[in-house]
């Protein structure tokens, strides 16, 4: 019982190792460039945000199998990188990489803005975060039900993630541990480029920009 107890104790102690061995000091792992865009972001948006904490940047400029989601903890300045997929339409060929975006219901591509978390709810893709978008070309982002959550086509094994409506959807053992971290108030930071289209509403998109998406329609409970 002894040996049995001791060696739980010990893959206990390896899993928390390793699991703190994949943070790294935000500069590092972000890029100082990037790191600062986003905390000026957040900063701007300070009103809106109700937990410190963490904060959350995407770097949709990277092909979506590399780890592209960045989870930041202001209380020592570390980051861990995760991957996230990003929506069909805006990677209609299918390579990996986003470069269309739209802010229009039915589009399924990924979205532009700076947004906020909102509550949690069990939908289609099990645990998943609301988001409340806090730009212009995310303003129908309540409406559309834009959300963080699990799914099976975001895992390392495949060269090319699987792609969403727009959802940022990540691998579902890190929805799971993330999405209770950041809900409720959390900053999420997100870049991406593009060539300069027409929206369907007739606006312009600017050409580098915050990203997010288009996403589930389950109803809260």
């Amino acid at each position: 019982m002894l040996f049995r107890f001791g060696s739980l104790c010990l893959a206990c102690a390896l899993v928390a190792f390793f699991s703190a061995a994949q943070a790294q000091p935000a500069r590092d792992l972000l890029g100082a460039t990037l790191l600062e865009e986003a905390l000026a972001a957040r900063a701007d948006a300070q009103s809106e945000i109700r937990k410190d904490r963490y904060f959350s940047v995407i770097d949709y400029r990277a092909p979506s199998n590399v780890p592209r989601y960045f989870l930041v903890d202001t209380e020592n300045m570390s980051a861990e990188a995760f991957l996230v997929a990003h929506g069909k339409g805006s990677d209609p060929d299918y390579d990996g990489v986003a470069n269309r975006f739209s802010n229009i219901e039915g589009s399924k591509m990924t979205s532009l803005g700076a947004f906020v978390t909102g509550a949690t709810y069990y939908g289609a893709h099990g645990l998943s975060l609301k988001l409340k978008g806090l730009s212009p070309q995310n303003s129908l982002a309540e409406e559309r039900l834009i959300v963080i959550h699990g799914a099976d086509y975001v895992n390392a094994d495949r060269a090319v993630l699987g792609r969403s409506w727009g959802c940022p959807a990540l691998e579902r053992q890190v929805a799971e541990r993330i999405i209770p971290l950041i809900k409720g108030g959390t900053f999420l930071y997100a870049i991406g480029t593009q060539s300069e289209e027409e929206s369907d509403a007739g606006e312009r998109i600017s050409a580098t920009g915050f990203v997010l998406a288009l996403c589930d329609r389950e109803a809260a409970f």
